[in-house]
């Protein structure tokens, strides 16, 4: 599988069966110190391909997890240890996303500490800061092969990352920030910056970040790095009614190259039980020609588009969907695109 399916749905359970009253509830084996977490998720996929000669496919994306987590605290330090061992997708070796390839520390792994009313500083295996937002709520369901990773401009942004050095304030009467480090490994010319910020009310949240990559040569002579996003956005919620919307441009400072993406949803929620909700993210076309059409010569149509929607229906700990998602990449070459059918199921703890 492509890194289309890499995202759980895990999110979208959690914050919809809290909502409902049924919050999931981790293990614990020794109190906060030790504490076992996971996830069993699966879908079954149809995707139905628009182009002559592309073929259609059955697939299934196996999403299933397991970690363990710990906080402990000490009477002669102030902070608390923290730590986290999470392991990848169990099916990552199978064709699933290639996202730690279903080892154990594949996922979000890192030690650290806690400061009481300060926050959290930890290093390890974690996303970069600004990605938090571009993750969730504004790739969900099935908006992330537009808004997140697509790019026709020549980047390639971190989302998770090893030799990251991670920052996480504490909530000040609703307002908190994040900051990340990392890409440092081969040389600290290579070092990739992101900051995040939100402020979070009764009824809504408005957030921000910034990413960038430093301009750098590498050993062979090769010019990387110079890269950047920046992403505004919220969510506000109107009785049973939740709506997102994010902007988020892109800039590739070597080609002097630019592009923009959008994504807005809405979900309503039935009786704390059914959960209906529509998605839509666009890029405009990158500033520059990018690609060759059929007839090899450079042409700027690099907009796509992803419509989706989702019907879910929430048990305690529990997540079952069914999703239809129509992509329409790249403008009028339909290589990519096509409408994908999901039925899939989430537990929790």
């Amino acid at each position: 599988m492509d890194k289309m399916f890499k995202r759980s749905l895990l999110g979208a359970a959690v914050a919809m069966c809290a909502a409902a009253g049924n919050a999931n509830a981790a293990i614990e084996l020794m109190g906060e110190n030790v504490v076992l977490y996971g996830q069993a998720a699966g879908s079954l996929q149809y995707w139905s391909a628009d182009a002559k000669g592309e073929d259609d496919n059955v697939a299934v994306e196996i999403e299933s997890r397991i970690g363990i987590r710990g906080k402990v605290e000490y009477d002669a330090m102030a902070p608390a240890f923290i730590y986290q061992m999470e392991t990848g997708n169990a099916d990552n070796g199978g064709g699933g996303n290639d996202d730690g390839w279903g080892a154990f520390g594949g996922r979000d792994t890192y030690v650290g500490f806690e400061f009481d009313g300060v926050g959290q500083i930890k290093y390890g295996r974690q996303l970069v800061a600004a990605y938090d937002y571009v993750d969730w709520p504004h790739t969900n369901p099935g908006l992330g092969n537009v808004f997140d990773w697509h790019s026709a401009i020549g980047t390639g942004f971190a989302d998770r990352a090893n030799h990251t050095i991670r920052f996480d304030s504490a909530n000040w009467s609703g307002f908190d920030f994040q900051a990340t480090l990392s890409g440092m490994n081969t040389s600290t010319d290579a070092m990739i910056a992101s900051i995040a910020a939100a402020y979070t009310g009764s009824n809504f949240n408005v957030h921000a970040g910034y990413y960038t990559q430093n301009d750098y040569t590498n050993g062979a002579g090769e010019k990387a790095g110079d890269e950047s996003y920046a992403i505004v956005g919220g969510s506000l919620n109107l009785g049973d009614f939740t709506f997102t919307a994010a902007y988020k441009p892109m800039w590739n400072d070597r080609t002097d190259n630019q592009q923009d993406a959008y994504s807005a949803t809405v979900a309503y929620m039935m009786d704390q039980t059914w959960v209906y909700k529509l998605g839509y993210a666009a890029t405009t076309d990158a500033d520059k020609a990018v690609d060759r059409d059929d007839n090899g010569v450079f042409t700027k149509d690099t907009a796509s588009q992803a419509i989706t929607g989702r019907v879910m229906y929430l048990l305690p700990s529990t997540a079952l969907y069914f999703d239809v998602r129509n992509y329409d990449m790249l403008g009028n070459n339909e290589e990519h695109d096509g409408t994908r059918f999901m039925f899939g199921a989430e537990y929790y703890f």
